[in-house]
């Protein structure tokens, strides 16, 4: 079987598409030939090959139907937001291809065999439905969040969550475009109350000079802070944290995951209403309250019934047997 995946990052759109796209693949590796297709830069190409996929950069959607062409995948998964619509109806036209799309917000999704929305429109309800007019299979709700394997081995550890939090992660997605991590950092050095504080960093980050100025601004808590930028035991870090300050993306219902109470901050206006069901998110110019948030534990548990309802990720083997299956 022969899979082609097609998904994009990078400093803007984050890589929270390409995250997800390559914990599908690994999933999938040991059943099919995987290769991935990006329009975007060379990091996003090397976190593709890193991952251990073949990888093709290039510069259109025509140059991919392209090479479709000549690959003749049985499936093609899309991982983006905005899937153009002329894009997909091609597909489904030329290749005899099963597709799947998945996070995508446009019209494009009518000729997907499976369209899946984990978040985005999803009201955090899970839900299944065939629409007969398109014969598209949707699958919306956080129950078909693909999070890597090592995210459901912690949580099947069991945590017990602190009534006091002494140590706090950061992480504001692979890029930060909004540099929320600095703000906060500054927010939680000036305190009275030193915590430890592990700072996560994506591949894009490109604000450490403001997060070291930060650092040198609280000389005497400098060696309370730990840098990782890139690392792949985010889980573990995520676990062993009594409280994880995230945007409002995939890392919020990581850590929820793992059993860890979170404080979302949002990096837009979009990302802000789109949580608004789930939770309420600070801007960045509201980093003050953080002190009285975290103080009165005024944080999204996910031992709360609302959040175990959500089932989040125990739907991905449904999902792969879906787009695998005939």
């Amino acid at each position: 079987m022969k899979i082609v995946f097609i998904a994009d990052g990078g400093e803007q759109m984050g890589m929270g598409h390409v995250q997800q796209s390559t914990t599908l693949a690994k999933e999938l590796s040991d059943r099919a030939e995987i290769c991935f297709l990006t329009k975007s830069d060379g990091t996003v190409v090397s976190q593709m090959k890193d991952a251990g996929f073949t990888t093709f950069k290039l510069n259109s959607d025509s140059e991919i139907a392209d090479l479709l062409q000549e690959i003749k995948p049985d499936i093609v998964i899309i991982d983006k937001l905005d899937v153009a619509e002329n894009f997909a109806r091609e597909l489904k036209g030329s290749l005899s291809s099963k597709l799947a799309i998945f996070t995508n917000q446009t019209s494009a999704n009518k000729y997907a065999d499976v369209s899946v929305n984990a978040v985005i429109s999803s009201n955090f309800r899970n839900t299944k439905y065939l629409d007969k007019n398109t014969n598209t299979l949707y699958f919306y709700g956080p129950k078909y969040c693909i999070l890597r394997k090592e995210f459901h081995e912690f949580k099947s550890k069991g945590k017990k969550v602190n009534s006091m939090v002494k140590k706090i992660s950061l992480i504001f997605g692979g890029s930060d475009p909004s540099n929320l991590t600095s703000i906060v950092l500054n927010e939680l050095l000036s305190l009275k109350k030193g915590y430890k504080i592990d700072v996560i960093m994506g591949v894009h980050f490109e604000h450490l000079d403001t997060l070291n100025q930060v650092l040198v601004r609280y000389p005497n808590k400098k060696g309370n802070v730990n840098l990782y930028k890139n690392v792949k035991n985010v889980a573990e870090l995520m676990y062993k944290a009594d409280l994880v300050i995230v945007s409002p993306g995939l890392s919020l219902f990581e850590a929820l995951c793992v059993g860890t109470p979170v404080i979302a901050m949002h990096h837009n206006l979009w990302q802000k209403n789109e949580m608004a069901g789930l939770v309420d998110t600070l801007d960045k110019s509201e980093a003050s309250r953080l002190k009285d948030m975290i103080a009165n534990g005024n944080f999204l548990y996910p031992c709360s019934e609302s959040i175990a309802r959500l089932e989040i990720g125990e739907g991905k083997e449904e999902l792969i047997e879906t787009i695998i299956g005939s």
